[in-house]
């Protein structure tokens, strides 16, 4: 039998209010519910399903990094960011080889197991009405199902928290209703020692999740639990050391500092000379993210603006006032569920503003907190509305509630209706480059030609070599991610020579995925046509960080590269043989 809701009152429901009614008769269907919005969840994921990886590359970087852990699992580190993700794709990678499609496919069943435990955590603990519109926004959103099938760390780290949570709720329902005395934390201390590991977990799939035992230590201050906060830092920190003292025996010396941990301190990401932020930088990025993310990315994820559009200040203070509300009500009602889920809200978002770039504001970054936020925002209106005696006030709520429903349903029924063709391509005909604009269609078609004929040995210069391996069945590709100083010709050579690259790619991917990418340049006479990007006036309309960097050999030794193969012929993608 269900646990039993307490914000559902007892008593005849021909005399209850419309939440009463409302509550009562959801009460009633609540596992038919969870169910259906599971399962309707499930099918949009195939709706909205992508086959391809994302021309970000991150995605492919993850896929590349498992294989070198399915490959070498203690002698290889991945040090860009949290590295459990991609230490779990060693799995399935080491049992079925590199099969974009089963990797594609894990990452649907944890967006799905999501959103069946997050509803399971939050279940008969918070108004019925909150949680059904806040999971089926979250279910049905179409930014949130466009991440469901790639392979980023968003939806193994939404199955992550939404454990979490419901890990934490069922801890937080067995403490005495007081501040647990010493000898009780004793007693307990494997239920601690849990809770801090499920809280290591979440820091360990994206560093952010730092911010966890922060958040759940103010959660027991704020209830006046000293001894449970200071449980919470102890258990956290007990597992944090564990954990790394078995890192340092396993792989040693092979383990560096997150390399985004490195880049998180500087003015810009993209350029080291500019130095590292000072405390005024940090603050400024801070409410610059918060602008950018609550004014913008939030509501697009919601779809009532469209994508990359303005960041309206107002808009930003406006949402974070209704999240405000949601807390200060949680707080007056001891609605300790939801108080639990803004603090670690707050803790985990304040994180990323200070901690990310303003260039970033990348929409994924608060899509993961999306439910949640929900949840707390929803819960200030429902008790805003909450009034027995005016039913008509509360009539109001419904439609408050059918307005989010409707914008986010009928933007996912858009979105899906033009991925529909592209899936059946995909899937149906074979045809996995369908959806890629040309550049990248050529430019991964030939990354697959050289997987496929060139001599065994090869190694090939690549600005997204992950995609490039990805595309190529798991062959090495040389990175060239930025033009290196000083930049002359015999340099150059000698470096790629001792690195034993052996061709180049160049292919036109377009700075802007709307627009074309084509180069109409002038070639001077005697020059290789991969000069033709570097002569474009504008530099504007291509990734020209291969041009730029060749650029030097193509002007001092022109001869020295040799066509082996075009791909395409409108924003083709050209192969280049380097001969010493």
């Amino acid at each position: 039998m269900a646990k039993k809701n307490p914000n559902v009152k007892p008593g005849p429901i021909n005399n209850s209010s419309l939440f009463e009614k409302a509550e009562q008769s959801i009460s009633e269907n609540l596992k038919i519910w969870q169910i259906a919005i599971t399962l309707i969840s499930l099918i949009f994921c195939f709706l909205m399903f992508d086959a391809k990886v994302s021309i970000g590359h991150d995605d492919s970087l993850y896929i590349m990094a498992g294989h070198k852990y399915a490959s070498n699992f203690f002698g290889y580190w991945y040090s860009d960011n949290a590295p459990l993700y991609v230490m779990f794709l060693a799995l399935p990678i080491s049992l079925f080889g590199l099969n974009l499609m089963l990797l594609k496919l894990l990452s649907v069943l944890f967006f799905v197991l999501s959103i069946w435990v997050l509803f399971s955590a939050f279940k008969n603990r918070i108004p019925h009405l909150i949680l059904i519109t806040s999971i089926f926004i979250y279910a049905t959103n179409f930014f949130a199902l466009s991440y469901a099938s790639l392979t980023y760390t968003e939806t193994f780290f939404l199955l992550i928290q939404s454990t979490f949570f419901m890990v934490f709720f069922r801890f937080i329902d067995h403490l005495p209703e007081k501040d647990s005395t010493f000898s009780e934390l004793g007693k307990n201390a494997l239920k601690w020692l849990f809770l801090g590991f499920m809280m290591f977990l979440l820091y360990f799939t994206k560093t952010v999740g730092i911010g966890t035992f922060l958040a759940v230590a103010a959660y027991f201050l704020f209830q006046k639990e000293w001894k449970n906060a200071l449980a919470t830092v102890v258990s956290f920190g007990a597992i944090y050391a564990v954990i790394e003292g078995l890192k340092k025996v396993l792989w040693g010396s092979k383990i560096t500092n997150f390399a985004q941990s490195n880049i998180l301190f500087l003015k810009d990401a993209y350029d080291p000379s500019k130095g590292k932020e000072d405390l005024a930088g940090f603050i400024d990025r801070f409410f610059g993210n918060v602008v950018i993310y609550l004014s913008g990315r939030f509501w697009e994820i919601l779809g009532f603006k469209k994508e990359n559009g303005e960041f309206p200040a107002p808009l930003a203070f406006f949402t974070v006032v209704l999240l405000v509300i949601g807390l200060i009500v949680a707080l007056r009602k001891k609605q300790k569920y939801v108080l639990a889920t803004a603090l670690y809200s707050a803790s985990l978002l304040g994180i990323t503003f200070f901690a990310l770039q303003t260039s970033w504001g990348q929409g994924r970054l608060v899509m993961v907190y999306l439910p949640l936020l929900l949840m707390v925002m929803f819960f200030g209106f429902y008790n805003l509305f909450n009034k027995k005696s005016n039913a008509s006030f509360q009539f109001f709520y419904f439609v408050f509630l059918a307005i989010f429903l409707w914008i986010n349903t009928s933007t996912t029924i858009k979105k899906a209706s033009k991925n529909i063709p592209i899936v059946k391509k995909n899937l149906i005909q074979g045809d996995k480059f369908e959806g890629y604009t040309d550049d990248y269609k050529n430019f991964l078609m030939l990354s697959e030609w050289c997987a496929d004929s060139l001599p065994k040995g090869s190694l090939v210069a690549s600005r997204k070599a992950p995609m490039s391996f990805v595309y190529g069945r798991g062959m090495e590709f040389y990175p060239i991610y930025k033009v290196n100083f000083p930049r002359d010709a015999d340099s150059i050579l000698t470096k790629l020579k001792e690195q034993k690259v052996t061709h180049v790619i160049f292919a036109n991917l377009r700075l802007d995925p709307k627009r074309s990418g084509d180069v109409m340049s002038t070639i001077p006479a005697g020059y290789p046509s991969i000069y033709g990007a570097y002569m474009d006036q504008d530099q504007k309309s291509i990734i020209n960080t291969m041009q730029n960097y060749f650029s030097p050999v193509a002007q001092k030794y022109p001869l020295k590269f040799e066509l082996v193969k075009q791909m395409g012929n409108d924003e083709e993608a050209l192969l280049y043989k380097i001969n010493y």
